[in-house]
Order: structure tokens, then sequence, then C-alpha cells
């Protein structure tokens, strides 16, 4: 499996990047250049926690981080470094009732001299912005890394991802998601079936759905888009994600102007058109990126987060308009 990730990542990488027409800077970059992160908007602030920061398809205790940051979109001076923790990768982290919430990821246990020991965490914890502090959250059913989260009212839904085990143990797909009511008073996580076995996907809530974009599974990338409407507790298929293959692995999505976008590994900006049931592209990065982030920020803005390029990981921000709300 690693073999066919370095290939697939190599080639993903040869795509190079474009200025796009619609592509501006107007945020500072991050102050660390890194992958495979969380990312989560907060009350006008965009957080983002751990990540890759070594060399590609390089694992170790010295290539990942737990640092913790923020920016200030209304007033973008400069990154706040705020209490971090474990330091991972493969993270899902989403943003609720003015707090953040940290699910899972990929911890290296081995130096950089030695083969890679990944374990996929169980833990998840909360971070209170007006106390400054993390608390632990119950684990997950099993350690989970390389999937995606999102909150749907006051539950957060956890779908994709594996298990990873360590060296040279087996890494067990997850068949089923979980999740978390947050209005009970007793805080514990609820198994969901997912009608397929992907990780690398991205996961956004539009008009109380929820929906899971693009991926890899055991057979290589897929663009499948898996909608689930907690209201029915039922799946339906949602339109693929557009252009090459290789678009299934790690497209970063959000929702915003009241669609999703997309941003998957050929560079360009793709919009849910609802009426349509279809993709329309509406813009293009001015750089090319895997395992990156998107953000909605302030009016109408998208924001391009970090992720992994042809040169290395980014630090990098890009802004990109999101377009009038359908």
């Amino acid at each position: 499996m690693r073999c066919k990730l370095s290939a697939l990542f190599l080639v993903l990488l040869a795509v190079g990047g474009t200025q796009g027409q619609d592509a501006k800077t107007q945020y500072p970059a991050m102050p660390e250049a890194f992958s495979s992160f969380g990312a989560a908007v907060c009350e006008g602030q965009v957080y983002v926690y751990g990540g890759h920061i070594g060399k590609t398809h390089t694992y170790s205790t010295e290539a990942v981080t737990g640092k913790f940051r923020r920016l200030n979109l209304s007033n973008p001076k400069g990154w706040e470094e705020l209490p971090g923790g474990p330091a991972i990768q493969g993270l899902a982290m989403v943003a609720h009732g003015g707090k953040l919430y940290r699910i899972g990821g990929m911890q290296p246990r081995n130096k950089p001299t030695s083969a890679s020991d990944n374990h996929s965490l169980a833990t998840c914890a909360v971070f209170d912005p007006a106390v400054g502090k993390w608390a632990p959250l119950p684990d997950l059913p099993a350690g989970r890394s390389s999937h995606d989260a999102t909150v749907v009212g006051n539950r957060i839904y956890v779908l994709g991802g594996w298990q990873m085990n360590g060296r040279g143990k087996k890494s067990i797909w997850h068949q089923t998601g979980a999740v978390l009511d947050l209005s009970q008073k007793t805080l514990r996580w609820e198994a969901i079936k997912q009608p397929f076995q992907r990780r690398a996907l991205n996961v956004a809530a539009l008009e109380g759905k929820v929906y899971v974009v693009g991926g890899m599974g055991p057979d290589g990338t897929d663009k499948s888009v898996d909608v689930f409407d907690p209201a029915t507790q039922r799946w339906s298929k949602g339109p693929a994600l557009p252009g090459p293959s290789r678009n299934g692995f790690t497209p970063a999505v959000c929702a915003s102007a009241g669609t999703l976008f997309a941003s998957p590994t050929d560079g360009k900006l793709y919009r849910l058109d609802l009426k349509k049931n279809a993709w329309d592209e509406v813009g293009s990065l001015a750089k090319k990126r895997v395992v990156h982030r998107l953000v909605a920020a302030n009016d109408g803005w998208l924001l391009v987060l970090g992720g992994g390029s042809r040169d290395g990981n980014l630090s990098m921000v890009e802004t990109i308009a999101a377009g009038q709300k359908q």
C-alpha cells in the first residue's frame, strides 16, 4: 500500500501549478509549512492544528507537529500560537458552539533513523478559546486517522479513515462512522453505517446533510460523493467529482454561499450546483496542492491552507472568491 501511495503522490505533484485569475493572496502565510492537518473557522478566526512537516512519505516523531494556531480573519496581522497537544497528522477538527473539537489522528512513534511505526489514535479533545485550554473527550471506539468530520445540529459526524496499528501490523479500514451528540449530558460515541471504505477524503455539511467527498479505497482513488441525511438515517449518491481520477485523493471541501466547494489535486475550484446535481468549475488556485484544507472566510472568500506540492509542504494561504449564494 505504501508503494502505491508513493507512486500516486509523485504523479499528483508532477502536475505542477498555474496562477488563476480568481485567486489572490490577502492573508499572511502560516508560520510553518505542513500538510495533512486539521482546520476550522470559529467565531471569526481560523484555527489549524498539527500536520506533517517532514519530507513526503517520511514518518517519524520529528515529521509531525502538535502546534495549534489561529488567525483573526477580520484583523489578520499574524498567526497566534495557542496551547498545543500531541504531535499528529491525518486528524479532523471541527467547530461548534464557540469551541474546537480535535478528533483522532496518526502518530508516528519511531525516530527518524528507524522504520515507520505509525499508530492511529482514538483520543479526542475540546478547546475552549474563552478558557484557553484543552479538555479531554471520550475516546473514539477505535483508533482512526485519514478521516474527516463535520457538524449537523449538535452532532459531530466522523466518517472514513482507517486504523493503523504500528510497525509490521496490518491497517484496518473503518466500515462504520461515529457520531457524538454534544447536547447530551453524558457524551458517548455511537456507530453509524457508512456504505464505503475510504480514507484521504473530506467531509462537509450542507442543508442538514453530510457530504463525504472523494478519498482512497483498497483499490485506489475514488471520486465518489456519498450523502447522509440524519433526518432519515439514509445514504444517497451525489455527483462524483469531475476531472482526472487523482482528484479523488484528499480533495479539500467546505460549505459557503449556500453550496459546497471542492479543491482537488488538479488545482481547480469546483462548486456544487444543487439544481443540476453537478459540479461546475468556477476558479483555479495559484498553487496546486494535496492534503490541504479549504475553509470559508469573510465576505464570500475561501481560504486555501497549506498542503503538499511538487516543491514540498506549503505555508502559503490563498484566497479565492466563493461567488454568489445559489
